[in-house]
């Protein structure tokens, strides 16, 4: 097996350390955000501000969903033609577009029967937050097709832009005293503008060639695949045609000794007394592929299937103190914010990881080697974090929060802990998603309720939470982590019944290729 080149492994990291950073800038500019808007609104509109983030954050899990079909149709290599090509994608536009109208207007008459059924004094916030949602599918059709291209510092560039607006646009409603209405305006015309600039860099990302299994083992990709594929089936065709002729003359050798005419045709046989074959050579007909609509709505259902308890267990257990009616409900939102640092790092990363994934596995290269980078990215952060929170949690939250917010500072190094065991069950799931594997769904569905049980015994006190989130997350992680071993170990068995397959074969046929 070739080794991979300095350049191939430049690249190779170029792809997460741009997300990695882009989503560092971004989540750096959340904080900003949260320190300026807690110190601008009475905490009574703060705390609404949150609420409709979590909703916001909650209903995009939709577009996130999507956003994994559209790689996986995308680097499946359907449609030849550029024309077949973008037809889907304007499809899945248009049909975007669509949901986008009746979401709005939904949102619109909705609004205020569900804030009184929630008890929220903000409707218009709650409409704002359902269009944000529904802008954000969008968004992450953009940004599924970026993926799969490849073109990640196009991506990092777009998490930067959508980022940056949608913060700035906050900020500046908000201390103009908009209160929490500005705050969700902020939130669509930033995910608008982002969705804008995804579909510019799309328009100029061209999609990545199919590589051959000649290109995967480490040899210079050809130029046209489908004259590569002639060439070699021309090849086999005039190998089997010469040992035919080898044959024959020795038949017409053996003939004319024992008595035939020299000018006399001789049959030509094979090794196996048949006739050779004569006429247009046979072309396998491929069995029927879904639609396109067929194939993103299933790969869709699966991910919403995994995102919507992973979204669970990142947002879970601060609903769960402030529904207990605890008096340290906002200390423990604190220090949940703060902790988060580690998942969105893994939610940028894994726009690198799901595509590679499945780009790779799609073209019989390993891709186990992406995972582990993508865990460096995440790990390293989150380790980062649990050591400051060890020794100077309470002057990290009393900087960025207030002093009168560092009440559950002393369990930061825990929970910390806990985030970065979830970012990494986020790139084991993503990494599974990316292979195809739909067991993971039913595991994190299993985990969620395990958690959610685990929270709500530990009664609502800040380091109890904690801990209970961080036993209930390791082992979650750990469940996970046994399904890629499982992959693993299941991929190296097909390698090495495929290698010994091919070894035989090439011992029947005496190291020539089969006659065509």
């Amino acid at each position: 097996m070739a080794k991979p080149s300095r350049a191939a492994v430049t690249g190779l990291l170029a792809g997460p350390a741009s997300l990695a950073v882009a989503g560092m800038l971004v989540n750096g500019c959340n904080l900003l955000m949260n320190l300026i808007v807690a110190r601008s609104l009475d905490s009574d509109a703060y705390g609404a501000v949150s609420v409709q983030v979590s909703i916001f954050l909650i209903l995009s899990v939709a577009g996130n969903a999507l956003l994994i079909g559209v790689v996986h149709h995308e680097t499946s290599g359907t449609g030849e033609s550029r024309r077949e090509q973008w037809y889907w994608i304007r499809r899945l536009r248009g049909a975007c577009g669509l949901g986008i109208a009746v979401a709005t207007l939904a949102a619109l008459v909705l609004s205020r029967p569900a804030a009184a059924l929630m008890s929220y004094p903000h409707p218009v916030a709650i409409a704002e937050a359902t269009i944000g949602a529904a802008l954000w599918t969008l968004l992450c059709v953009e940004r599924g097709l970026i993926q799969a291209r490849g073109a990640y510092q196009r991506l990092a560039v777009n998490f930067v832009v959508e980022g940056f607006v949608r913060i700035g646009l906050v900020i500046l409603f908000v201390v103009a005293g908009m209160g929490v209405n500005g705050a969700g305006l902020g939130i669509v015309i930033g995910v608008l503008v982002g969705s804008e600039h995804g579909r510019w860099a799309v328009n100029r990302t061209p999609r990545l060639p199919r590589l051959s299994a000649s290109t995967a083992a480490g040899q210079d990709p050809p130029a046209d695949a489908s004259l590569t594929a002639a060439r070699e089936l021309t090849a086999a065709r005039e190998l089997s045609v010469a040992r035919e002729l080898s044959v024959a003359q020795e038949s017409g050798r053996a003939s004319a000794g024992q008595g035939q005419p020299a000018g006399v045709a001789v049959p030509l046989l094979l090794e196996d007394g048949l006739p050779p074959a004569t006429g247009p050579i046979p072309v396998p007909i491929p069995a029927p592929r879904p639609s396109a609509r067929q194939s993103v709505i299933a790969d869709t259902t699966v991910a919403l299937g995994a995102l919507v308890p992973l979204a669970l267990l990142q947002n879970m257990d601060v609903v769960i103190v402030g529904w207990l009616g605890s008096a340290g409900v906002g200390g423990y939102a604190a220090i949940s914010t703060a902790c988060k640092v580690p998942v969105f790092i893994g939610l940028a990363v894994a726009n690198f990881l799901l595509p590679e994934a499945a780009r790779r596995r799609k073209e019989g290269r390993p891709a186990g080697g992406t995972l582990a980078i993508a865990l460096v990215f995440v790990v390293t952060p989150g380790l980062l974090l649990a050591a400051i929170g060890l020794v100077g949690a309470h002057w990290l939250i009393g900087l960025v929060f207030g002093a009168h917010l560092t009440d559950a500072s002393g369990a930061l190094w825990v929970l910390a802990l806990s985030m970065t065991l979830l970012a990494v069950t986020l790139m084991f799931t993503t990494y599974l998603l990316g292979a195809g594997v739909r067991r993971v769904v039913a595991v994190l569905a299993v985990a969620t309720v395990a958690t959610a049980g685990a929270l709500v015994s530990a009664g609502g006190a800040a380091m109890p939470t904690a801990v209970a989130a961080l036993v209930t997350e390791l082992v979650t992680a750990v469940a996970v982590g046994l399904l890629v071993v499982q992959l693993h170990h299941t991929d190296r068995q097909e390698a090495a019944a495929r290698q010994a397959a091919d070894v035989r074969r090439q011992a029947t046929d005496g190291g020539f290729p089969a006659a065509v």
